[in-house]
């Protein structure tokens, strides 16, 4: 073996051995790149776990404070609606005094008597929150009163006004008290939904810490993921160079053998044609191959020295000074006829004899 053969045999030993290690660390790689990957899975099934309980409790904590909002407007267009009445209410009040200060004639003290008293009933149903019975009661009192002024004051058109603003006054009184009551149950169901949402508040929190927590995990060990990629990735290169080398090496090894069997080849059918010379030369005993072998050699050295001197004789009859074409002998135009033609007939009989012999070499 030849001394590039063994510097070749080395390095391809070098990068098999180089191979095996390459391919051991990319199996623990690998190994540590799934554990690494089923960890970062994990962190981010975590994290997609609590972020759907954030956006779950967000969903609840946003209807919660829509319905609280909504409720809360109903309020405060029931408050707007009881100022609107009780200005209402006003209005009235100050009508009936008005109408009362121009009732005519000279009213006994009875009538001022039981004027004082209205304004006192009256007085008390502005400034007084009362129940529903007092209520009554005063409104049937002051309706007595009224009753009797009427007959006493013989102002009955004026009267008349003044009941009917008075019973206008407490169709409005009702409706502020439904109003106010109203107010009131929209209120308790505002502060439940406002609960709910001050209940709900510590429970996104958490989950929303939680969630984060998981992320920042989830990051981590991507980064970790995405090193293992890129060392694997760099081991496979590695991995894909040396399989190429050893390739390329392979290929040229297998070469090089085959031009050493060519040339092995050749010097042993150099060796069989001068076997079968030499035999043919001394009279020597030749196999039907050997005389077929020999007799193709000789014929092919007889053509190579004749197509040397015809172009030796060529170069020289350039180079000499025109002769006297009738000195040339007759005789060698002849020979060199048979020359030709014994060539010609060796060259027809060759090809049926030099396929076997052939065929054989190239075996």
């Amino acid at each position: 073996m030849t001394e590039v053969a063994e510097t070749n045999l080395e390095n391809i030993e070098f990068l098999r051995a180089k191979l095996r290690e390459l391919k051991i660390q990319s199996r623990e790689e690998l190994d540590a790149l799934r554990r690494d990957r089923d960890q970062m899975r994990e962190y981010k099934q975590i994290r997609d776990e609590h972020n759907k309980e954030v956006k779950a409790l967000i969903e609840s904590v946003k209807a919660e404070r829509e319905e609280r909002d909504r409720i809360n407007q109903e309020i405060t267009d029931a408050k707007e609606r009881r100022k609107a009445i009780h200005a209402q209410l006003s209005s009235i009040y100050e009508e009936i005094r008005e109408l009362r200060s121009n009732l005519v004639g000279s009213p006994s003290t009875d009538q001022r008597h039981m004027m004082r008293r209205v304004e006192e009933l009256e007085w008390r149903q502005q400034t007084e929150q009362l129940s529903r019975d007092e209520e009554i009661s005063i409104v049937e009192e002051i309706a007595r009163i009224e009753a009797q002024l009427v007959k006493i004051g013989q102002e009955k058109e004026k009267q008349d006004r003044i009941s009917e603003v008075r019973r206008l006054a407490r169709k409005l009184k009702e409706e502020a008290s439904d109003v106010h009551e109203k107010v009131l149950t929209l209120s308790e169901q505002s502060q439940i939904h406002h609960q709910e949402v001050v209940r709900i508040r510590p429970q996104l929190e958490e989950y929303k810490k939680s969630a984060d927590t998981a992320h920042k995990n989830f990051v981590e060990w991507l980064k970790k993921v995405k090193e293992g990629e890129a060392r694997l990735k760099e081991h496979r290169t590695q991995i894909e160079d040396i399989q190429t080398k050893l390739r390329k090496q392979t290929v040229e090894k297998r070469d090089e053998e085959r031009d050493e069997q060519r040339l092995h080849q050749k010097a042993q059918e150099r060796e069989r044609v001068e076997s079968a010379v030499e035999k043919l030369q001394s009279g020597k005993r030749l196999t039907f191959d050997e005389f077929i072998l020999a007799q193709r050699t000789v014929t092919d050295d007889k053509k190579r020295s004749k197509k040397r001197g015809r172009e030796a004789e060529k170069i020289e009859e350039e180079e000499a000074p025109p002769t006297d074409t009738k000195s040339t002998p007759d005789f060698e135009p002849d020979e060199e006829l048979e020359a030709i033609l014994e060539e010609s007939r060796t060259e027809l009989v060759e090809p049926d004899t030099e396929n076997p012999t052939d065929e054989t070499t190239e075996e």
